[in-house]
């Protein structure tokens, strides 16, 4: 009986660590420089801040959702089907997007601060 919950817990590790899709929080910020914004004044650094930070959210919504759903998927693939789950879509271009905007607010933030900005600080 050990032996079975052992040999149930390994492929079930095995089964959820196959994807390589990612949590929102698990996305890191994508370079962008922040010489796109030189010429922007500090009020429109922060419109821009605003609009951004809304794609962010959203975008992170979305790379959750389809984290969960893959997931899902990869489970029933590998009971139903085992050679399908190395065809999953992960949706990579939604993480890429939300890595390219947190890279735009992190090169926002830099050029808020060479321009002391003040208190239009970028989170």
């Amino acid at each position: 009986m050990r032996l079975i919950i052992i040999a149930i817990s390994t492929m079930m590790l095995i089964l959820t660590s196959c994807t390589s899709a990612k949590k929102s929080s698990e996305v890191p910020k994508a370079y962008v420089s922040s010489t796109m914004y030189k010429n922007f004044s500090c009020a429109e650094l922060s419109q821009e801040a605003d609009k951004l930070r809304a794609v962010e959210a959203g975008l992170a919504t979305v790379v959750d959702k389809n984290y969960k759903s893959q997931k899902d998927i990869e489970l029933v693939t590998w009971i139903l089907f085992w050679p399908a789950a190395f065809a999953l879509d992960e949706k990579k271009s939604d993480a890429d997007a939300l890595a390219k905007a947190r890279g735009e607010l992190e090169a926002i933030k830099a050029a808020m601060i060479s321009k002391k900005c003040g208190s239009a600080a970028v989170q």
